[in-house]
C-alpha cells in the first residue's frame, strides 16, 4: 500500500523519517556519510563493496571510514552528502519509491531562501517526488504538543535555539540561537574526565562519554546547594565499563549541564566555552520580550522543550522555576511544556501536518517546478 506522505527531519547528528499521521518515525539514525580511507588492505575491501555508506552502515564502520556530517549548526554544508543520505533513506532505509510519494521536508527557523531552493531542486531533479512540502522546525516542535502558538526552546547536538511561534508562523525577529547544545556538554565532560586521569582519547572514547553524560547526568535545582550536598554524599555516582572498571563523575554530573543555565558559573568552576553567553531563562525572556505586546501572555503560557539535548532529567523544573523568578509579577501566568517523546518533537509534529486535511495547499507539484523553478517553493511557505 502506497503512504500518502513521507516526513523527513535530517538533523545534525540525526535523521528521522517515516510516514505521516504516525506517532513515531519508522527510521532513525546517524546524519553521517563515510567514505574508505585510500590506503591499506581494509580501505581496499571497502572501496570493492561500495564507495560510500551512510547512518548506521557508515557509523558502525567509523573507524575505517573518513565521516562527514552533512548537516553543522542547522546548515546543510555538503549538498553531495546530504544527497546520499536521502537517496539510501527513501530507497534503502524505509524503503519507498520517491516518484509515487508526497514529502514534508523539516527545515529551520532560519533557512536562507537559496538553502531551500536547493533542497527543493534535490527532491524534484533527483528523486522526482510528485508533492513538496517544508514545515518550520520551531512550529513544528509546537504541533507535537497540540499547540499553534509558544515560545519553542530546541537544543539538539550542536544548536540551541530559541523562537516564538505565533499562530504556525514563526517570529523570525525574536530568533535567538547558541552553539551551547549536546556536543559542547560531551566535550566538556570528556575534558574534566580526561583531567581525573581516565584515558580517554578515540572517537569510540568520545561515544562512550556521551553516553555517559545521557545516563547520568542532570540539571540542578541549585547548583551551589547541589555541590554541598555532594560532600556529604558518601559515594559518587559512576558508570560502570564491561569491564568492571568505574568512571566516577563527581560535580560534572551537574555542573556540565550547568552551562545551560549560568554559563559564566560554570566557566568559574572550569567547565567553559560559555563565554558571551546567556543562560535559557535569560534567553526566553529576551525572546519573548521582543515579541508583539499582545503575544507575550501566549508565549509565556507555552514554553514549549525539544531536541535530544533537553531529555536531561530536571531541566523544565530548572527552566520553569527561573522564568518565573526574572518576571512573574504574580498575575503572568508561566509554563514550561516538557513531553516524554520530546526529542522527537519536530518530527512528531511534521507528521501531524502531513496529515491535515490541508496538506496539498503546503504542497509545490512537480509540473509547477518544472514550469516556474525552484523559486516557486517560496510561494508555498
Amino acid at each position: 500500500m502506497q503512504h500518502s506522505v513521507v516526513v523527513v527531519d535530517v538533523g545534525s547528528s540525526t535523521t528521522r523519517l517515516g510516514f505521516g499521521g504516525e506517532e513515531a518515525p519508522r527510521v532513525v539514525a546517524p546524519t553521517v556519510v563515510g567514505t574508505p580511507y585510500n590506503s591499506g588492505m581494509l580501505g581496499s575491501l571497502l572501496q570493492h563493496h561500495g564507495d560510500t555508506f551512510s547512518g548506521d552502515a557508515a557509523w558502525e564502520r567509523r573507524g575505517l571510514l573518513e565521516l562527514s556530517y552533512p548537516v553543522q549548526s542547522r546548515r546543510v554544508v555538503s549538498y553531495k552528502a546530504l544527497e546520499h543520505i536521502l537517496h539510501d533513506a527513501l530507497y534503502k532505509w524505509l524503503p519507498l519509491v520517491p516518484h509515487d510519494t508526497p514529502l514534508l521536508w523539516v527545515e529551520p527557523v532560519t533557512t536562507p531562501r537559496e538553502d531551500r531552493e536547493r533542497i527543493c531542486e534535490i527532491f524534484f531533479e533527483s528523486f522526482d517526488v510528485p508533492l513538496l512540502a517544508m514545515t518550520n522546525a520551531a512550529a513544528a516542535t509546537l504541533y507535537s504538543t497540540g499547540r499553534t502558538t509558544g515560545l519553542v526552546v530546541d537544543s539538539g547536538e550542536d544548536c540551541t535555539t530559541v523562537n516564538a511561534v505565533w499562530e504556525g508562523y514563526s517570529l523570525h525577529h525574536t530568533f535567538y540561537s547558541s552553539p551551547i547544545a549536546g556536543r559542547v556538554l560531551t566535550d566538556r565532560l570528556l575534558e574534566y574526565l580526561r583531567g581525573k586521569g581516565y584515558a580517554l582519547s578515540t572517537p569510540q572514547d568520545r561515544c562512550l562519554v556521551d553516553k555517559i553524560k545521557r545516563s547520568l547526568c542532570y540539571v540542578a535545582a541549585d547548583a551551589e546547594i547541589e555541590l554541598k550536598n555532594l560532600r556529604n554524599k558518601p559515594r559518587p555516582d559512576s558508570y560502570e565499563l564491561p569491564d568492571e572498571q568505574r568512571i566516577f563523575l563527581h560535580e560534572s554530573q551537574f555542573m556540565v549541564p550547568e552551562l545551560l543555565f549560568n554559563p559564566s558559573r560554570a566557566n568559574d568552576a572550569g567547565f567553559g566555552a560559555g563565554d558571551g553567553e546567556v543562560g535559557w531563562a535569560e534567553a526566553v525572556t529576551q525572546v519573548v520580550r521582543r515579541a508583539p505586546s499582545y503575544a507575550q501572555p501566549r508565549l509565556w503560557e507555552s514554553i514549549v522543550l525539544g531536541g535530544g539535548n533537553t531529555m536531561l532529567p530536571g531541566i523544565e523544573q530548572r527552566l520553569q522555576r527561573e522564568v518565573s523568578a526574572r518576571n512573574n509579577g504574580g498575575e503572568q501566568t508561566i509554563n514550561c511544556v516538557a513531553f516524554p517523546d520530546r526529542d522527537l518533537a519536530t518530527w512528531i509534529g511534521a507528521s501531524v501536518v502531513a496529515s491535515m486535511p490541508t496538506f496539498s495547499h503546503l504542497c509545490l507539484a512537480r509540473e509547477e517546478y518544472h514550469e516556474k523553478g525552484a523559486a516557486a517553493v517560496h510561494l508555498r511557505a
